[in-house]
């Protein structure tokens, strides 16, 4: 069986960075053991994704199209398809008293969030703090390995999969290639609210008429 755009299916992985074959990303517990990356709290297990939909790096998600379940395979990322290129411009220079108004004392390869975005402390000094918003992966070759391991094929299955992938909580009833969803409070959402996860939601069943009650 081929695996087409909008095929939802399980993965295994495990991602590591080509220049030193550091482990970044995995799913595999046995692995993470093996080579001491292991910790605790942390879930190891396949994932879901909808191939096509944008849910994982680019260079990866065009691999798994046209593979079959079953397929293992080793597959080479460039920085472009992968998290991007590094950016000069998302290099920030600030005050180190912005921090310590806040009670925070600033420290190398600290991060945190700034109006919705990771930025990574660079260097301290003098008063200055350089902030990075590149993503810690930008700029980096990646290597992964990946075994298809199923497809994901009943709708309830498939939607239930959705919750997981888009972090919402709905209710959904199926009828032959109709759908209807609720949300928590569905009657007192504003109803460009509900256009707009209709449209989000439908963007991953093409075979199926989605509506937001």
């Amino acid at each position: 069986m081929t695996i087409k755009e909008k095929d939802f299916i399980e993965i295994d992985f495990v991602g590591r960075l080509k220049i030193n074959d550091q482990i970044f990303d995995l799913t595999k517990a046995d692995v993470a053991k093996k080579q001491g990356v292991f910790r605790e709290g942390v879930v190891y297990e396949p994932i879901i994704v909808c191939v096509g939909s944008g849910q994982i790096i680019p260079g990866l998600d065009a691999e798994l199209k046209g593979r079959k379940i079953g397929d293992k395979f080793k597959v080479e990322i460039p920085p472009e398809k992968g998290f991007g290129k590094r950016s000069q411009k998302l290099i920030q220079l600030t005050s180190e008293a912005n921090f310590k108004s806040k009670g925070v004392r600033p420290v190398p390869g600290m991060q945190f969030d700034v109006d919705g975005r990771i930025a990574t402390i660079k260097s301290v000094n003098s008063g200055r703090v350089i902030l990075d918003f590149n993503h810690p992966l930008a700029g980096k070759e990646l290597i992964y390995e990946v075994e298809i391991k199923r497809k994901i094929e009943k709708p309830e299955d498939r939607f239930n999969a959705l919750k997981k992938i888009l972090n919402l909580d709905f209710d959904f009833k199926i009828k032959d290639k109709n759908v209807e969803l609720s949300f928590k409070n569905s009657d007192k959402l504003d109803k460009s609210v509900k256009e707009v996860l209709q449209t989000r939601i439908q963007e991953f069943f093409p075979d199926l008429k989605i509506k937001v009650l």
